[in-house]
């Protein structure tokens, strides 16, 4: 009875060191010395990168210069150094420092290098308003009908990416990125135009007949 408890005894102790030295040998992936798991040269290229990315805390930056710093994380740590910034068009953002800096209006891709990887991310390069204006030539529309919202901003030149439109009820009046408004049903209606550079919002009451 004795001898049977211990060949039952010596089977389980049998198994579980032969799942404990499977499991070492698959996650190691080698047994004396040979490889289990072949990889592609692509593979093992992929597996050995890190994982790269980039972004910026604002969507627009001015071209008079202003600076910004990139956020740029390796597996999921964020960066301070170690890094290199390049950017495909210099006459719209330029590196400075690892910093970007607005130069003109404009769109660059800005790309971050690390250990071997590389992440790109867009700037968007504007001349900022200081002043803007929002009046319509009409304080009333006819369903079905449009009319267009005047927008001046100051300087004449200050872009107009920042700039988006809305409608506080789309079941009366819509309104589109060019600030033409269309009658949809009777009502009143609140159309806001707000610049996200600056933070500044406008808006405009109009009547739908």
């Amino acid at each position: 009875m004795n001898e049977k408890k211990l060949l039952i005894a010596s089977i389980i102790i049998f198994v579980l060191v032969a799942v404990m030295a499977l499991g070492i040998i698959l996650s190691k992936g080698t047994i004396f010395g040979m490889r289990l798991v072949s990889l592609t040269n692509a593979e093992a290229e992929k597996a050995s990168k890190v994982e790269l990315e980039m972004s910026f805390a604002k969507e627009f930056i001015s071209a008079k210069g202003e600076e910004v710093s990139p956020e740029v994380t390796a597996d999921g740590l964020i960066l301070s150094e170690g890094f290199e910034l390049v950017s495909d068009n210099e006459e719209i953002a330029k590196i400075v420092d690892n910093k970007v800096v607005g130069v003109s209006e404009g769109k660059a891709n800005i790309t971050v290098k690390y250990d071997g990887a590389e992440a790109t991310a867009k700037v968007k390069v504007i001349v900022p308003m200081t002043k803007m204006t929002f009046t319509s030539t009409s304080s009333s529309i006819r369903v079905g009908k449009d009319l267009q919202m005047k927008l001046q901003m100051q300087p004449s030149n200050a872009s107009v990416d920042p700039i988006t439109y809305t409608s506080s009820d789309e079941s009366v009046a819509t309104v589109n990125q060019n600030g033409i408004v269309t009658g949809v049903s009777k009502g009143t209606v609140t159309i806001t135009v707000h610049d996200e550079y600056t933070d500044t919002t406008k808006t405009v009451k109009l009547t739908v007949k």
